[in-house]
């Protein structure tokens, strides 16, 4: 997964139970949803699945978001580390108003790629290594 959103509540059961959108993965208190399977490095194809995911989900999301309290949501972006200078990554204003008017943050993740890791069509792979690394040092993901 390149883009996940990520829902954090200390009611997250409670929260899942009010919707039909079902995350990939739940921890204690944070559900996580695919926004977006487009290849580690695609930015702008995750900044469309992501458009098409809040546009599609906007009922379900406004009505979970609206419904409790202490919800917090992150629309997190794995961006590829790009060896240059200085590094810019932009967000269109159509997003960037659909995640506002449901209150969403958004991350973006920069993760360093390998020769091979920037061939490989299989993003999850490549993402899931990251994620192994940091979940092995105890860094939230």
């Amino acid at each position: 997964m390149s883009c996940v959103l990520r829902v954090s509540a200390i009611n997250i059961q409670e929260v899942l139970q009010s919707t039909r959108l079902r995350p990939y993965r739940v921890g204690a208190d944070t559900a996580h949803f695919e926004v977006s399977d487009a290849k580690v490095g695609d930015f702008e194809q995750e900044i469309r699945d992501a458009t098409g995911y809040l546009r599609s989900n906007e009922t379900q999301l406004r009505k979970m978001f609206s419904s409790f309290e202490n919800i917090e949501g992150t629309l997190d972006f794995s961006v590829a580390w790009r060896d240059v200078a200085v590094q810019v990554d932009v967000l269109p204003p159509e997003l960037l108003r659909l995640a506002g008017e449901l209150g969403l943050a958004i991350a973006l993740s920069h993760y360093p790629l390998s020769e091979q890791d920037e061939t490989s069509n299989n993003s999850s792979v490549v993402l899931l290594k990251y994620v192994d690394y940091y979940l092995a040092r105890g860094l939230p993901v």
